[in-house]
């Protein structure tokens, strides 16, 4: 193939569209951005360094008020009072021998009094069941009311005398209810 000859006159049809120069794309454009999404993945990896140790420094100091504090467990200076290394010592008798006067158990004189405290105790009688009242049913919760306030509870909740609601059914008359609780009891509607 050969070249064709240019003339002073401007190519005509498709030939005039290929034969505009095409402007070469900027390409500064494109280091602008790669170079703030660089700046920003290191302000980004930065950022939670810097908040840490401005968190640190923004701690408050305690304020030195010249009291000093005694550690509880702080047993640096805790003195041993006996020391057996091993060998099994008898519990009732000092190093001497001699009997330890220390009184460590209740002696046989009390325990009369305190078998007459015990048989005391047993008598007293069981706190009372709790009462409560049904005042309301409303889809599926039952609203009782005991001596703290009012309670809203479904089957298979616990009431407050220790048993668990196991049924809710309609009464005889319309808009009457009845709940049975685990332990046997009916409790009809109140208002």
């Amino acid at each position: 193939m050969t070249k064709p000859k240019t003339t002073g006159t401007p190519p005509q049809g498709e030939e005039a569209i290929d034969a505009k120069p095409r402007r070469q794309r900027d390409k500064r454009f494109d280091g602008y951005i790669k170079g703030a999404g660089f700046v920003l993945a290191t302000i980004c990896a930065i950022l939670p360094f810097v908040m840490y140790y401005d968190i640190l420094e923004a701690r408050p100091k305690p304020e030195t008020t010249g009291k000093t504090v005694r550690d509880p467990l702080n047993r640096a200076n805790q003195k041993v009072v006996r020391k057996n290394n091993g060998v099994e010592v008898s519990q009732s008798k000092t190093r001497d021998g001699e009997l330890d006067p220390m009184t460590t158990a209740t002696t046989s004189a009390l325990t009369g009094d305190r078998l007459a405290g015990i048989d005391a105790a047993s008598k007293q009688p069981y706190p009372a069941k709790p009462v409560f009242l049904l005042r309301e049913v409303v889809g599926g919760l039952v609203m009782i009311e005991d001596d703290t306030g009012y309670w809203f509870v479904e089957k298979g909740s616990p009431l407050p005398d220790g048993s668990t609601l196991v049924a809710i059914e309609r009464g005889s008359n319309s808009g009457s209810w009845h709940i049975k609780t685990s332990d046997g009891d009916v409790i009809n509607r109140t208002n």
